[in-house]
Formats: C-alpha cells, sequence, structure tokens
C-alpha cells in the first residue's frame, strides 16, 4: 500500500512538473523509504512549483486614500450626524478587540482566528465608559456570496451569544433623514 502511495506521489509530482514547466531537476522527488528528511537542512530547491507571477521586487506598500470605500463614507457621515453626539463611533474594529474566548476549547486557536480575523463596519460605543452598545454591518451584494453568508451567520450567531445588538444596513444611494438614528434607538431601547 505504502509503494501504491509513492508511485500515486510521484506521478502526481511528475504532472505538475509538466503543467507548470518545471524541470525536473528543479523539483523535489517524493521521499522513498530510505530517504532520511532533515528539517534543518537548508532547503536548496523550491518548496512548490512556481507558477511565475511573482516578481523579484520586495513588497511595496502604499497608503490608501481613505479607511473607508465610499459606501461605507456615506453610512458614516450619516452615523456623525444622527447619533454622533450620543455615542462614540469606530470604524473597522476586529470583533478580537471587544470580544473575548472565555473559556478553553479543544480548538481554542481556530474560535480565536475566528474572532482576530473578523471586523464589523461600525461599533457604537458608550461615551463615558467606551462599553460596546451596538454593531453595524453595511451589507452590499458581497454579501449575498457564500463565504461573506457564512461570515455573516457566524457574527449573527456571536452578537446573539455575547448580547449585543447587530444592526445590518442595506446600501442605498441615501439614506433618509433620521431613519438610520431610529434604527439605532429603536433597536438599543428595546422598541
Amino acid at each position: 500500500m505504502l509503494q501504491r502511495f509513492r508511485r500515486l506521489l510521484n506521478s502526481i509530482l511528475l504532472r505538475l512538473k509538466q503543467l507548470f514547466g518545471v524541470k525536473a531537476e528543479s523539483m523535489p522527488s517524493a521521499p522513498t523509504a530510505h530517504t532520511k528528511i532533515d528539517s534543518t537542512a537548508p532547503r536548496t530547491g523550491p518548496v512548490e512549483p512556481e507558477l511565475g507571477l511573482a516578481s523579484a521586487e520586495p513588497a511595496q506598500y502604499r497608503k490608501r486614500e481613505s479607511v473607508f470605500t465610499y459606501r461605507e463614507h456615506a453610512l458614516y457621515k450619516v452615523l456623525i450626524e444622527e447619533v454622533g453626539d450620543e455615542y462614540l463611533i469606530f470604524a473597522k474594529v476586529r470583533l478580537g478587540d471587544f470580544v473575548f474566548l472565555a473559556n478553553e476549547p479543544a480548538d481554542r486557536k481556530y474560535h480565536n482566528n475566528q474572532i482576530q480575523c473578523k471586523h464589523v463596519d461600525f461599533l457604537l460605543c458608550e461615551k463615558d465608559t467606551q462599553q460596546p452598545l451596538m454593531a453595524i454591518e453595511l451589507d452590499d451584494s458581497s454579501h449575498e456570496k457564500y463565504d461573506r453568508r457564512e461570515s455573516d451567520e457566524f457574527k449573527s450567531r456571536l452578537f446573539a451569544e455575547v448580547g449585543l445588538q447587530l444592526l445590518r444596513v442595506k446600501v442605498q444611494s441615501t439614506y433618509p433623514r433620521g431613519e438610520i438614528g431610529k434604527q439605532i434607538r429603536d433597536n438599543l431601547h428595546g422598541k
């Protein structure tokens, strides 16, 4: 059985070499039963086939013109106008900045990554204590994609579990005056 696996692995490696145009001598072969792998030795060949798309240049970073997209900026202006005197409004806040994992499940790293790698568009906090009161998500057409729906469902479950309000606002070209503020107050005051 092990021999069949090695043959299969070798045929897959050969096919990858053909697909990506990698010369056989530059591609490491599959280890045999007699090959000892030294993980401390420096690697001389490529670890995986290169697609030839990467540049030899070092990474270059640029500053964005704004932390907001056009749509986020439009909603932010409405939030400032309608509830900015009542609440602190933070933008693009990681879930891990206001929610934490309170126990030690076996898959703690996975669950912790769930809150460290996701954010909310806006977070309303109490002015004096900075206590989180409500998260606001701006839902555009990208939220119809499978991976976004999965993330949205996770956030909905999480917010219900921790007892924090989550308001989903559909993207609109304009927001009727007072509507967002009313939704926020109604949700926070249980109306």
